[in-house]
């Protein structure tokens, strides 16, 4: 460690010796034993925080010197006392680790805000008087000796109350998902903007109190707000600060889930017969991919017409309407999708699911508008399918405009190119031909194609509306009550969840084919023509 670190301390451990000793001479004595017992410590220990350690170091050479002088101790002032480190306990403690009281002291004075804490440091530490530290901050003096009565009492309450004798623990979440355009990780990666998110989503608190729940110094928790509310994480009320998203918990999401258990299979059975009997129907349709079979084309189905029924019962019948996305201070719109995870890995909840959509600009008269579709489910999910070589790449290119019949131009692809979609599961090899893996409809195929499908059965739809109603009201238990406006667009994804567990029933029935462990299942993938379809 650099000696010269030092410097700065001389004449406040100089002043520290002359407010405590009667004597000139004595004073300068002990500062310069005081002086070279640092330099001394500096060669021999690893010091974490060195201004700390310095006012170890003082108190304890001035103990041993009252003690060696045998002069009665200086004593503090009432009020003073819970910042006395001089204690016969503490005399004698020469090596880096501090005594109890000294850290206490010290651990909860990091509790207060800058407007407390800063003079406090000030005050003891730096020995500055009252009428310095009111020049300082340009403050009356009764507003400083006010601040530091204040922060006394509430170092006391707190020590008293032993609020900080937590141990901190990693916080899990998923925060690579939103609900509109954002890029939500960005603002919610690090432990310590979590933790303080954590500590204010039941009811807003201050700085202070966010300190004590999280343990973590106020210092930094002011450091970080200003980012947090700029992402629009957290709101500022008053003086007081409120995560500003829902925060689904494993817990919540177990109970949630409960509710949805009892539909599964029946659900399941009616697209068991759907499937079974729909064969023949879509082979006369004639798109390409119409004799993939049906334990293939059920991925597109199962998803496309649950998630129309959903979003029809829950407007039409419920009028729970997701409401606008709401712009944000960073530029972009949405909300944030934040779920706690099991493991540090803080992977996407197995069972989420959505629909990535790839599509070519409509540069010319010759070129026909088209979209690319990928219906996923996290569990089976495989960015590659989307990225890197993937739908978005088909679509950039032109690759899909030059297919005819589902066969891609061998010109219209190199040798990497071609490697890479084969490894994508997009494209195989037809003996000397490339063809698409996934179905290509005009619109009017797929329209015909989805009727043929359509599910109207009554008891079927009380149920679903019923099992909705449920799920809102979960939501509505667990999530603070400011935050009520987030629950019906919260509510609408995490209710396409349950294709999932269809698609997986279904699977388990042999109805569709078994995803392959070694190839990204890309049977939810299917182009159409036209202008873009709502999901």
């Amino acid at each position: 460690m650099d000696e010269n670190r030092i410097i700065p301390y001389i004449e406040p451990i100089y002043r520290f010796c002359c407010k405590r000793l009667s004597s000139r001479q004595d004073a300068e004595d002990l500062s310069s034993e005081i002086i070279c017992h640092i330099l001394d410590g500096m060669k021999k220990y690893k010091i974490e925080s060195f201004d700390a350690w310095v006012w170890r170091v003082a108190h304890n050479r001035y103990a041993r010197f009252i003690d060696a002088q045998k002069k009665k101790q200086v004593l503090l002032t009432e009020d003073d006392t819970i910042f006395n480190v001089c204690g016969s306990d503490y005399c004698y403690v020469e090596k880096e680790s501090t005594e109890q009281e000294f850290e206490t002291v010290f651990r909860y004075l990091h509790t207060l805000s800058s407007e407390y804490r800063n003079i406090f440091i000030d005050y003891y530490i730096g020995e500055m008087t009252i009428r310095m530290l009111s020049k300082k901050y340009s403050l009356p003096e009764t507003t400083i000796k006010w601040r530091l009565n204040v922060g006394r009492k509430k170092i006391r309450e707190r020590i008293g109350e032993n609020c900080m004798n937590q141990v901190y623990k990693r916080i899990n979440w998923n925060t690579n998902c939103c609900n509109g355009y954002m890029d939500s990780d960005k603002y919610l990666q690090t432990q310590i903007s979590r933790a303080i998110c954590q500590a204010a989503y039941e009811k807003p608190l201050t700085v202070e109190e966010i300190s004590i729940s999280t343990g973590i110094p106020a210092m930094y928790i002011e450091d970080e707000l200003p980012r947090l509310e700029y992402g629009d994480a957290v709101c500022k009320i008053k003086n007081k600060y409120a995560t500003n998203f829902i925060i689904f918990s494993l817990q919540d999401k177990k109970e949630t889930e409960r509710l949805s258990e009892p539909l599964i299979k029946e659900i399941a059975d009616r697209f068991d017969t759907l499937l079974k009997n729909g064969t023949d129907f879509v082979k006369s349709l004639g798109f390409y991919g119409c004799d993939f079979g049906m334990n293939r084309l059920g991925y597109i189905l199962v998803p496309f017409i649950m998630r129309q029924k959903i979003k029809t019962l829950k407007s039409s019948r419920l009028k729970l309407e997701d409401g606008p996305y709401p712009p944000r201070k960073d530029g972009g719109y949405g909300w944030y999708i934040v779920e706690e995870t099991a493991d540090g890995n803080e992977d996407c909840e197995e069972y989420s699911s959505g629909c990535n959509i790839a599509w070519n600009p409509d540069e010319s008269e010759n070129e026909v508008l088209l979209h690319v579709y990928y219906y996923w489910i996290s569990k089976y999910f495989d960015n590659n399918v989307y990225n890197n070589n993937g739908t978005r790449w088909l679509c950039k290119n032109g690759i899909l405009q030059g297919s005819k019949n589902g066969i891609v131009k061998k010109s219209a692809l190199s040798d990497e190119d071609s490697a890479k979609l084969i490894e994508n599961n997009l494209i195989v090899k037809s003996g000397d031909e490339y063809k698409l893996n996934f179905s290509y409809f005009t619109r009017e195929q797929f329209e015909k194609f989805i009727s043929l499908f359509d599910i109207n059965d009554e008891h079927l739809d009380d149920l679903l509306v019923e099992w909705i109603t449920s799920v809102r009201k979960s939501f509505a238990k667990f999530v603070p009550a400011r935050l009520d406006d987030q629950i019906n667009q919260w509510v609408s994804g995490y209710l396409y969840r349950i294709n999932c567990h269809i698609i997986d029933e279904l699977i388990d029935r042999g109805t569709l084919r078994k995803p392959d462990p070694v190839k990204p299942l890309t049977d939810g993938v299917f182009c159409v023509e036209g202008r873009y379809i709502d999901l």
